[in-house]
């Protein structure tokens, strides 16, 4: 062996010393113990297979390095007193909760209102649309009538020229005179006609506009008392008549006509509804009937007048008197409250159409500290 070949034996036998060390430390299966217990290489493998061995253990101390992160360590962590903490009391807690149920009812209850406009919205405008296909019915049918309107004179034309063509040839052939002397008393009699079937379809054609007028100025009448109703807080009773209970309640789930009585002293006081504000707003006529429905033995109020007529565009106002002599007083020591109904019927004297409205009454038998 020369000196290169001892230089290079050398070297080999360094460089795996320092591989088997490095493998030793990292754990690799490619050291194992022989049958003697003698830790070496696998000698049989490629350099290659001792870099790419599996790992068998970790150089990392498990415990240290948790201890080094982890933050609730014992022999880490100071004795801090715990913080006492703010507490809401139950009772406030309670009255909150019983707010929030509260307003969760009357969001839900607004809910339901809208839900009923939005109803009311919608049948609105199907109202709305049925009047529009009947317009679109009476356009079209008014079409069909200007149609047969030129084609009749368009035929009129045509049988002016054929009177004309007639005559010329009566000029120019004398031996046709009588006949077309005939045809033209025939074309005469047929332009006549004609003239007689215009006169009917113009009378038509305004019969139809005259119906579209009506039609139309009805639609503006219960628009205008939709908006005039909507605007004063009244409601719309047969689609033309306003009807405004005076003064309105504050509370809406109240009754509209509310009053209360002093069971000791028959002292008594409205609260809403002494009053009834009525505006007919149609062209004719209106028919009112007014009626109401008491608790047994509890006529707390009377109607100054019952069945009346509105003329048209006019406004009647009727009072409601609470009388205390038709009321029973059997409980003196406590308030009871008795509820009824007021209707309102509405006829139209121009077509005798009828609707009725129901309005909630309540009377307030109260005991004089309730008063």
């Amino acid at each position: 062996m020369n000196s290169l070949q001892s230089i290079a034996e050398k070297l080999k036998v360094r460089k795996e010393l320092e591989l088997e060390a490095i493998l030793k430390v990292s754990g690799s299966e490619a050291i194992q113990k022989n049958e003697y217990n003698v830790t070496m290489s696998d000698e049989t493998t490629s350099a290659s297979s001792f870099i790419f061995k599996p790992l068998v253990k970790t150089k990392l101390d498990i415990n240290e390095l948790s201890k080094a992160i982890n933050i609730e360590v014992t022999e880490l962590k100071p004795n801090i007193p715990k913080e006492i903490k703010d507490l809401v009391p139950k009772p406030l807690y309670d009255a909150e909760v019983t707010a929030s149920n509260e307003l969760r009812q009357e969001v839900l209850e607004l809910n339901n209102r809208v839900t009923e406009l939005n109803g009311t919205i919608t049948e609105l405008n199907a109202q709305l649309q049925s009047e529009i296909n009947n317009r679109l019915t009476i356009e079209q049918t008014n079409d069909a009538i200007v149609n047969q309107l030129n084609s009749l004179i368009n035929t009129i034309e045509d049988f002016s020229k054929q009177i004309a063509t007639s005559l010329q040839k009566s000029v120019d052939e004398s031996i046709l005179r009588a006949s077309l002397q005939s045809q033209n008393t025939g074309f005469k009699a047929q332009i006549k006609a004609l003239i007689k079937q215009i006169d009917s379809l113009n009378s038509i054609i305004e019969g139809l506009q005259a119906q579209l007028g009506a039609v139309q100025q009805q639609q503006a009448i219960q628009q205008s008392t939709a908006n005039v109703a909507l605007a004063s807080g009244a409601e719309v009773v047969n689609k033309v008549v306003a009807v405004k209970i005076n003064p309105a309640k504050e509370n809406p789930n109240y009754p509209d006509i509310n009053g209360k009585i002093n069971n000791k002293t028959k002292e008594s006081t409205w609260i809403a509804g002494s009053t009834l504000d009525i505006t007919n707003n149609d062209t004719k006529d209106v028919q009112i009937e007014i009626s109401a429905t008491f608790a047994p033995n509890q006529r707390w109020f009377s109607i100054r007048k019952s069945s009346f007529t509105i003329a048209a565009g006019q406004n009647d106002k009727v009072g409601l008197t609470i009388t205390p002599g038709g009321c029973s007083f059997d409980k003196r020591d406590s308030s009871v409250e008795h509820m009824g109904t007021l209707k309102v019927k509405v006829k139209r004297l121009a077509d005798n159409t009828e609707e009725t409205k129901e309005y909630k009454t309540r009377i307030g038998i109260m005991h004089p500290k309730s008063y």
